[in-house]
């Protein structure tokens, strides 16, 4: 299944949109692109993961997590929202490895909540 995303914004959130199966190389460049100088400042992101599938090994998710967290340098809030048990278990995953003090994560599965939790 190929992959694509959708970058949009709502109520000063950045809402990251993930369908099929992402590759470690794409979950990069998305990263990217939401830091590029293309205006995508926002301090709340939102990855939505419900229409995605995980394949990713934890060398590969240390990876990502590794990758994402030398790429911040400002404070930042970022859900992550998924909707299978395997999903939800390797988000958490990537929680633990990410080691970027400035960046607070966290994993939902209902998106009100996970808005809520960005917007406080």
């Amino acid at each position: 299944m190929n992959m694509s995303y959708k970058l949009s914004e709502q109520d000063d959130i950045l809402l990251v949109s993930i369908r099929g199966n992402p590759s470690v190389d794409d979950i990069k460049h998305i990263l990217d692109e939401t830091r590029d100088a293309s205006g995508y400042s926002h301090n709340a992101r939102l990855w939505d993961f419900r229409e995605a599938t995980f394949n990713f090994s934890q060398h590969e998710i240390i990876d990502i997590a590794d990758y994402a967290s030398d790429a911040d340098d400002r404070p930042a809030r970022v859900a992550l929202l998924v909707s299978e048990d395997l999903a939800f278990g390797v988000s958490r995953i990537y929680e633990a490895f990410r080691h970027n003090n400035l960046t607070r994560i966290h994993v939902f599965r209902d998106k009100a909540l996970a808005i809520t939790w960005l917007q406080e």
